[in-house]
């Protein structure tokens, strides 16, 4: 080969290493970078409204506390938790036949039985 197309060949690979850093490093910076610091501005805003009302002599709770459990009669509880269970059940069984819908899927037997039991017609169920 001829000495320039070395130079040539060497000056395309170096071009093409230094584009691939390059495109990497900007991937990282708005891929991670970015939000890092978009969650860091919002800690340091509440961190500032925390102060200034601290400050004013109104201090807020970092969250409300939680009504002790211990005190809960267990009848309650147990209902409580069969309620929130039987919540949770309906919404996932809602979004899977809305997902199979959306989709073109046939329904289970069994979704569109607890739907029927649940009151729930079968549709577009949002």
């Amino acid at each position: 080969m001829v000495w320039w197309m070395w130079v040539v060949l060497w000056t395309l690979v170096v071009l093409a290493s230094f584009a691939f850093i390059v495109g990497a490093v900007w991937r990282l910076i708005t891929r991670k970078a970015l939000p890092a610091m978009r969650d860091v501005e919002a800690m340091a805003d509440d961190f500032t409204h925390r102060w200034n009302s601290a400050a004013q002599g109104t201090p807020q709770p970092l969250r409300s506390p939680a009504e002790p459990a211990v005190f809960t009669p267990v009848n309650s509880a147990r209902a409580a938790y069969s309620s929130g269970r039987d919540q949770r059940q309906t919404a996932r069984l809602v979004r899977r036949m809305n997902r199979k819908d959306i989709l073109g899927q046939p329904q289970r037997l069994t979704d569109l039985r607890r739907a029927e039991r649940k009151g729930l017609h079968h549709g577009p169920l949002v």
